[in-house]
């Protein structure tokens, strides 16, 4: 699904480009039978990520790592939201994921979400 999806954007980026649009799913408008389609203009990061798929997209070039241990929240916990981002942090730095993932670890990890959340210049205490 990732490779045609990354296939079609580099296929159209020129067009997407050029035009400062992209075509988009209009679900307000469209029924089950009829689905109805929108110009939307490109955000910068959109004009970015684009940009960035026509010059570095080659489908044999972006390897795909598959996980092959399937690791686990400590029982009871409802905060599978943090543990997400636990895991995705793993995977971004390339870093060995535990196959258990323990309370004192998801409140180390909490703690510096916070802390940058807190340091972030945008951030609610920040004086910017």
């Amino acid at each position: 699904m990732v490779k045609l999806w990354m296939r079609a954007i580099k296929d159209q980026a020129d067009d997407m480009l050029q035009q400062g649009c992209r075509m988009k799913f209009d679900k307000s408008q469209s029924t089950h039978t009829k689905l109805k389609m929108v110009e939307s203009i490109l955000s910068n990061d959109e004009i970015r990520t684009i940009r960035w798929i026509k010059e570095n997209y080659d489908s044999g070039r972006i390897p795909l790592n598959h996980a092959r241990i399937c690791p686990q929240q400590d029982e009871g916990s409802l905060d599978c939201g943090a543990f997400v981002m636990y895991y995705m942090d793993k995977m971004a730095k390339e870093e060995k994921m535990p196959n258990k993932v323990t309370k004192a670890q998801m409140m180390k990890f909490k703690a510096q979400i916070f802390k940058k959340s807190a340091e972030h210049k945008q951030s609610w205490n920040s004086a910017n």
